[in-house]
């Protein structure tokens, strides 16, 4: 079979790609000059050029190779060259504020938007708005020809307005993609602001607003996060949403703490009533969701796992998967951040540690979820309380048709994947300018024809592989009774029913015994380290002795809770 792309050395002179990299997340910068590349999916290797002392909010933006463009925290950015980018001091974010966010500006490759929170401590100041700033790659001093950025003068620390003009505080941000555009999301008062971001710019001053149905007024004094899952394959809404309130700053009597997670839908940048999940009393500084958003975890001192997928009304699943030592704000166990990075792996950070943890299996919700702390060592560098987001991609529309022959005159579509099944063909008055995003797959040719122009700024890829023929969505479905659901985590009712559950001996070579006060144990269930079950039972005594020796999960079911426990048969 014999494969034909013309116009390869144009392409090429424009800067144009034939191979779709994904290395816009490669890097991460953060805590006290720590850094991490991820381009192998294996073996991550820590970085020890990083100039950078985040206390939390941080964030990182490579190029589609990976190759790193800048860091910063809130209050500078550094360049590839780990200098102050011109411009790039005396940002307006304040040390402690909790997240910032950055997103390519869809209507120029060359430039990012990073948006930086206040920190909600009540006082007004210069850091009680929350800000952007554009970063152009095009500009600044070169270094071996190539341009090391410059913040722009006239976009930078430009306060971020709600839908009257005002400023406001809020410590959480997130971006999502859409299909032809990003949404900026932030918090604030009772609802969700969903500022949309694409080809015709920023809208400053006129979100959408949803309301949250929180239970605290969202702002000054109160400290909160706000977490995206990935994209969902449901039809009512895009993504889910975790908001997590973890502290009242003001001194005063705290409200409960809760994670509230809703439903949103990136058509229409609004939430949905399709989804809502509360779950009260644990203390989450930020929350992660697995790579295709079936779980959520939460975690302070410990970390718990829940089944998003398939808790319903009646009944939300959840696990403790890591117990950590009793809170001490001041040690290297108070706070812990969650984050995922590429590749679907989830770390876990510890303030002031030379490690990140790991979450173990996290994307099948099952008994054989676990944390390893201290997996991932980071060299010279010491965590801190933030970990960078994720720069989010837009989500492109697909053409499945799986026909033989398309040929295009012209491109009506901004964000566009083709899939053809032999051959696609430009001709006559084919043009992308730089705002166009358009990917070309076709099983034997794409044949740029005289007419085709591809202008500089486009990002244009093409490359021969098989059409995939249309399926029907699979992957996460939703219960009709997943609205309402909540989920008490109060950490003495938690202690207080383990204590009243307990199991003997262990380790066992014959019987294990489960030995509960005031719960009535409604059944068992033995899982090897694999997740697959192994024994079930409904007694208060698990046989054992046809096991092999071995480390096993024992999963309690009361009528009021699921335990997990940790067996040994010697």
């Amino acid at each position: 079979m014999k494969t034909k792309i013309y116009l390869l050395l144009l392409l090429i002179s424009l800067g144009t790609s034939f191979c779709h990299a994904q290395g816009e997340n490669d890097n991460w910068y953060f805590g006290k000059k720590a850094a991490l590349n991820f381009s192998n999916i294996t073996t991550p290797i820590a970085l020890n050029n990083s100039q950078m002392e985040s206390y939390e909010a941080c964030g990182t933006a490579s190029d589609a190779s990976g190759n790193l463009l800048f860091y910063c925290n809130s209050q500078t950015i550094w360049n590839r060259q780990h200098q102050p980018m011109l411009n790039g001091t005396g940002l307006l974010g304040h040390p402690s504020a909790q997240q910032l966010a950055i997103v390519k500006n869809p209507a120029n490759a060359n430039q990012y938007y990073v948006f930086i929170a206040t920190s909600n401590n009540g006082n007004i100041n210069a850091y009680n708005k929350i800000v952007y700033s554009i970063v152009d790659m095009s500009l600044g001093p070169l270094a071996n020809g190539v341009p090391l950025g410059d913040v722009l003068p006239n976009f930078k620390n430009i306060p971020v307005t709600d839908n009257i003009g005002n400023t406001f505080e809020s410590e959480a941000i997130t971006i999502i993609g859409g299909t032809n555009a990003y949404w900026v999301l932030i918090p604030n008062g009772n609802n969700l602001y969903s500022y949309r971001l694409d080809n015709t710019g920023f809208s400053n001053g006129n979100p959408i607003i949803s309301n949250l149905n929180f239970p605290v007024t969202l702002g000054a004094t109160q400290l909160f996060s706000i977490k995206a899952s990935p994209k969902l394959n449901s039809q009512n809404f895009s993504n889910y949403l975790c908001v997590s309130h973890w502290q009242d700053n003001a001194g005063v009597s705290s409200p409960q703490s809760i994670n509230r997670v809703v439903s949103f839908d990136s058509n229409s940048g609004s939430i949905t009533n399709d989804y809502s999940l509360n779950v009260n009393a644990i203390r989450s500084y930020q929350p992660e969701f697995n790579s295709n958003g079936s779980v959520l975890f939460l975690a302070h001192t410990s970390i718990f796992a829940i089944d998003l997928q398939n808790s319903t009304t009646s009944n939300v699943n959840s696990m403790q998967i890591y117990n950590g030592p009793p809170e001490n704000w001041q040690s290297p166990f108070g706070f812990t951040t969650l984050q995922r990075n590429k590749h679907g792996s989830i770390y876990v950070n510890k303030i002031t540690n030379g490690f990140l943890g790991i979450i173990n299996n996290p994307n099948v919700y099952s008994p054989n979820m676990s944390v390893t702390m201290n997996s991932l060592n980071l060299g010279n560098g010491i965590a801190q309380y933030g970990l960078p987001q994720l720069i989010p991609q837009l989500e492109p529309f697909v053409y499945y048709p799986c026909i033989d022959d398309l040929t295009l005159t012209s491109e009506p579509n901004l964000n566009f994947n083709y899939e053809i099944g032999t051959k696609i063909t430009t001709k006559d008055k084919y043009i992308l300018g730089s705002r166009h995003n358009i990917t070309m797959q076709a099983g034997e040719s794409v044949n740029l024809l005289p007419g085709t122009d591809i202008q500089y700024g486009a990002q244009y890829y093409a490359f021969i592989a098989p059409c995939r023929k249309k399926e029907a969505k699979s992957g996460l479905t939703q219960n009709k009774n997943q609205k309402g659901m909540v989920l008490e985590l109060d950490k003495e009712e938690r202690r207080t029913l383990e204590r009243q559950i307990d199991i003997y001996p262990n380790p066992a070579s014959t019987f294990i015994n489960i030995n509960s006060e005031n719960e009535d144990v409604i059944s068992w269930e033995v899982f090897d380290i694999s997740g697959k079950s192994i024994l079930k039972g409904r007694s208060t005594q698990v046989n054992v002795q046809g096991l092999p020796k071995a480390s096993y999960i024992l999963k309690i079911n009361t009528k009021n809770k699921q335990v997990i426990k940790k067996v040994i048969v010697k």
